[in-house]
């Protein structure tokens, strides 16, 4: 029997914990699916040894991304950019100047009389992306339309528009002879007028993994819509999206996380609770001696578990 492709948090101990890991904890339990910007974030941790550590990352709209994994993580949750490529141009360049160079050359080779081509829908901002998620035109809450790696074709036989013919399969097989990946081969939900860089999103998460911080936002509706078909025995119809959870285990299963259900406030957090809600910032508190996190955004927070991330036994 194959393994899991979901995932839950397990009860564990940690022992250790970096910056990077803080970043990622806060993000996964505050539900940052709308990916809000936030002024500043504050990292508080208690190693076993009872030592505090702090750390503060304010929002800075110069940033530029460095050496410091969990600085450039805490940015995308700190600057209010209108799209992904915005902040992750620097590690996506070179695959986004490629694939401008190939649309071009696909628009260059597709002559055919009568007939023209024009890219009616490139670049998208997570609010467009939901939004056509939620029309159902659209089957993913994120595209590699978000990272200016795909592009809609519109074509036109003169001036009427063809939503759909063998001009477009016309146009796959060109897009594909210049090493794109065409829509039309799309398994479960087919799209004859869309072209993209990379053959899926686990091929673009394994070449970029820190990209895996985009789509653990939307862990669970990925997982939602491999469940509905996999309950009914149709995983051939979301091997993408497999591929992608797969993608997201190799890079978090056995790392830390929060546990899905709040615990009640501990003993020795009874002192510092209310000045933390009267002092009201985006924090994280984690203390390795207790095992536990307090994450509080506002004046609202909750404290959880520690754990790790582990496939999820079904049934």
């Amino acid at each position: 029997m194959a393994q899991s492709v979901l995932r839950t948090c397990q009860v564990s101990r940690i022992d250790s914990l970096s910056w990077k890991d803080l970043v990622w904890m806060y993000a996964q339990q505050d539900s940052l699916d709308r990916m809000l910007p936030i002024q500043n974030l504050t990292l508080i941790l208690e190693n076993t040894s009872g030592q505090r550590s702090e750390k503060t990352y304010q929002a800075d709209s110069t940033f530029r991304m460095g050496g410091q994994v969990d600085e450039y993580l805490a940015q995308r949750l700190l600057i209010d950019k209108p799209d992904l490529t915005a902040f992750w141009a620097l590690e996506l360049v070179d695959d986004i100047q490629l694939f401008q160079s190939l649309k071009d050359s696909l628009n260059a080779k597709f002559k055919f009389r009568y007939y023209r081509m024009r890219y009616s829908s490139e670049t998208r901002s997570l609010a467009q992306q939901g939004l056509l998620q939620k029309r159902g035109r659209s089957k993913i809450a994120l595209s590699m339309h978000n990272f200016s790696l795909a592009a809609d074709v519109a074509i036109y036989r003169k001036k009427r528009y063809l939503k759909r013919g063998p001009m477009y399969d016309q146009m796959g097989a060109l897009a594909k002879e210049l090493g794109l990946f065409w829509g039309g081969d799309f398994i479960g939900f087919p799209d004859l007028g869309h072209i993209q860089a990379f053959k899926n999103s686990a091929a673009l998460l394994r070449q970029h993994p820190n990209l895996a911080f985009e789509f653990e936002h939307f862990k669970s509706n990925y997982e939602l819509i491999y469940e509905q078909k996999a309950n009914i025995g149709r995983e051939d119809l979301v091997q993408d999206t497999q591929d992608l959870l797969e993608a997201m285990n190799e890079f978090r299963l056995n790392q830390a996380c929060l546990c899905q259900y709040a615990m009640p406030v501990p003993p020795s957090a009874q002192d510092w609770i209310k000045l933390y809600q009267q002092d009201p910032k985006p924090r994280i508190h984690v203390n390795l001696q207790e095992q536990w996190a307090y994450v509080q955004c506002g004046t609202t927070g909750y404290f959880f578990p520690l754990g790790k991330w582990q496939r999820k036994i079904k049934g």
